[in-house]
C-alpha cells in the first residue's frame, strides 16, 4: 500500500493551493509549449496555436464544471450555489470540457476557414498528454478515486471524501476514523492517455491516417474510459453503468462513429466524382467530323 499525501500543498490563510490546481496549471503549461512546437508541421501562426490553447483551457474548464454541477445538482449545490465557482476544490468531468471544446473549435474553424483536419491532427496527441498530466491532480485530491483494494493506495481521512463515500456506501462503519485502500484508477487512466499519445505520434511519425488520428484517440480514449470506470469507487452506478460510461455511450461514440462514416463515405466519392469530370473518352476523327457536321445546320444557297 502506499500512503498519499495531504491534497493541500501549502495553506496561507483562506487561500489553499492544492494538487488538483498545480497539476491542472502543469497541464496546460505543457500543453503551449507542445502546441507551439508542432504548429510549424502545419503551418499555423502562433496567434492560431494561442485561440485553439485558449479554447482548450477555458472551454474545459466551463464544459467540466457544468457537466460536474448538472450530475451533483441536488447533492452538493443546490444549497451551495458558489459552491459552483469553487474549481480549485476539484468537480470536473472530462468529457463535459470536451464535448464543449470540440463544438467550440469546430465553430471557429468554420468561421475563419481553417482547416479542422489540421486542427485535430495539431491537437491529437497534446490532448492525451495533458490529461495525463491532469489525472495525476485527481490522484492526489482524492476524487475520482477507486474501489476498495488491499494493494491499493491509502488517502488521508481529512482533505477528501473517500471515507465519507465509502461509509455512505456502506463499506465502512458510521464510526470508522480512516478509509479503506483503493484501486489508483486515475494512475491507470494517466498511462492510458499516454499509451494513446504514443500511438497518435507513432501514427504521424510514419504519416498515416492523417486528418483521422484525433477520431483514433477519441475511440482508443472512449474504449479505455469505459473498461476504467468499472473501477470507480466515488459515485454509485446508474443501471450497472457509470455516468460516464453512459455518456461515451449515447454521445461521444455514436458522434464519433459517425463523422468516421462520413469521411469513408466522402473519400469513396470523390475518386467517382473525379472520374465523372474527366469528360467522355476520345472518339474516332471520323466519327467525330460526322458528329459536327450532323450537329451543324445547313447553309443556304443564294439562288
Amino acid at each position: 500500500m502506499i500512503c498519499l499525501p495531504d491534497p493541500e500543498i501549502i495553506r496561507l490563510g483562506p487561500l489553499a493551493i492544492r494538487w488538483y490546481g498545480a497539476c491542472a496549471a502543469l497541464a496546460s503549461i505543457v500543453s503551449y509549449f507542445l502546441l507551439m512546437r508542432r504548429a510549424r508541421r502545419f503551418n499555423l501562426k502562433d496567434q492560431q496555436v494561442l485561440d485553439v490553447m485558449l479554447i482548450c483551457v477555458l472551454g474545459g474548464m466551463v464544459g467540466a464544471r457544468l457537466e460536474y454541477v448538472r450530475r451533483f445538482w441536488s447533492q452538493y449545490y443546490a444549497n451551495d450555489f458558489l459552491g459552483i465557482f469553487r474549481v480549485w476544490e476539484g468537480g470536473l468531468v472530462f468529457q463535459g470540457g470536451f464535448i464543449l471544446v470540440a463544438l467550440i473549435l469546430i465553430l471557429l474553424c468554420w468561421r475563419r476557414h481553417w482547416s479542422i483536419g489540421d486542427i485535430a491532427d495539431l491537437t491529437a496527441p497534446v490532448l492525451p498528454v495533458a490529461h495525463a498530466i491532469a489525472r495525476v491532480g485527481c490522484l492526489l485530491n482524492g476524487c475520482c478515486f477507486g474501489i476498495p483494494w488491499k494493494y491499493g493506495v491509502v488517502y488521508p481521512a481529512a482533505g477528501n471524501e473517500v471515507l465519507q463515500r465509502q461509509i455512505e456506501r456502506g463499506l465502512l462503519p458510521p464510526d470508522a476514523v480512516s478509509p479503506l485502500p483503493v484501486v489508483p484508477v486515475q494512475f491507470l487512466e494517466s498511462l492510458l492517455c499516454l499509451a494513446i499519445a504514443a500511438v497518435i505520434y507513432l501514427l504521424e511519425r510514419r504519416k498515416l491516417l492523417t486528418h483521422r488520428r484525433f477520431l483514433v484517440y477519441v475511440l482508443l480514449y472512449s474504449a479505455g474510459r469505459i473498461l476504467l470506470e468499472f473501477l470507480r469507487g466515488d459515485y454509485p452506478q446508474h443501471d450497472g453503468l457509470t455516468p460516464a460510461q453512459w455518456t461515451t455511450l449515447l454521445v461521444v461514440l455514436p458522434v464519433t462513429l459517425a463523422v468516421i462514416g462520413y469521411l469513408t463515405w466522402r473519400r469513396h466519392a470523390r475518386p467517382d466524382a473525379a472520374t465523372a469530370q474527366q469528360g467522355t473518352p476520345a472518339v474516332p476523327s471520323g466519327e467525330a467530323e460526322n458528329a459536327v457536321s450532323k450537329a451543324k445546320p445547313g447553309r443556304r444557297h443564294r439562288k
